[in-house]
């Protein structure tokens, strides 16, 4: 990578990575909550559910958080089962190919996790490739729409927005409540926009977005961030937004 193009990349991440990111993003969803619990499910449904229309599904979240805090909350929403009462016909439409019934599925395997668990943290070995906690993550909800299967090629990037939401510290806008994975194992989370300003820049050699191409990227960015590859998701954004 050539001195002007880290030199950008720097400029463009410091500029994105700020507590105004927040708004219109849907992180803003697991910040309004204080506890590390409530923290970690808001933020699993809202990367699950951020797809498509921006407007659409941060307005389907809000409706999605308003539910849960009637009930105490995200996490108690899901251990008190309280997704079971949904009002809704299950094969009614959610949003896009999403149903109600994909919600609810979602709800119940994670509720099955915390019943064993106390943090999908504890789905990750500390020292292992980061793909096979991501694969185990994976198994455990196995026939949700909108979870690649266990060992997809996919890029998975709402999967890896979620995890660098987790684990990223020191950021105004990622949370570091977990400990097991080190940040510089993290992946940058390619979707079609990233990979187009990855491949202009150069940094992608591929021809499609997958799991290889994330790879990738995030070997490029760790030229300037070896501690905090996944700092690169914002100069990413960041250069579609300036």
């Amino acid at each position: 990578m050539i001195q002007e193009t880290k030199e950008q990349l720097i400029r463009w991440a410091d500029k994105c990575e700020c507590a105004a990111f927040i708004e219109g993003d849907p992180v803003q969803f697991p910040h309004r909550y204080d506890s590390d619990r409530d923290i970690e499910v808001s933020a699993f449904i809202s990367a699950w559910m951020a797809y498509g229309s921006r407007k659409v599904f941060l307005g389907i979240l809000e409706r999605l958080h308003g539910m849960m805090d009637a009930a105490g909350g995200p996490y108690m929403y899901i251990v008190s089962g309280a997704w079971r009462s949904l009002d809704h016909d299950a094969g009614s439409c959610l949003y896009r190919f999403y149903k109600w019934h994909d919600f609810s599925l979602l709800c119940e395997r994670l509720n099955e996790l915390y019943s064993t668990v106390k943090s999908l943290e504890f789905l990750f070995e500390p020292g292992e490739p980061l793909e096979q906690g991501v694969s185990r993550l994976c198994h455990a909800f196995e026939g949700v729409n909108g979870i690649p299967v266990e060992g997809s090629t996919s890029a998975n990037k709402r999967l890896y927005m979620f995890l660098r939401w987790m684990v990223r510290k020191g950021s105004p806008v990622d949370f570091g409540i977990w400990t097991r994975i080190d940040p510089s194992r993290l992946l940058v989370p390619v979707d079609t926009h990233v990979y187009a300003t990855a491949k202009a820049l150069g940094l992608t050699s591929r021809n499609s977005a997958d799991l290889k191409t994330s790879i990738e990227i995030t070997g490029q960015m760790a030229q300037i961030w070896p501690d905090d590859p996944a700092r690169g998701d914002f100069a990413l954004y960041g250069s579609q937004v300036m």
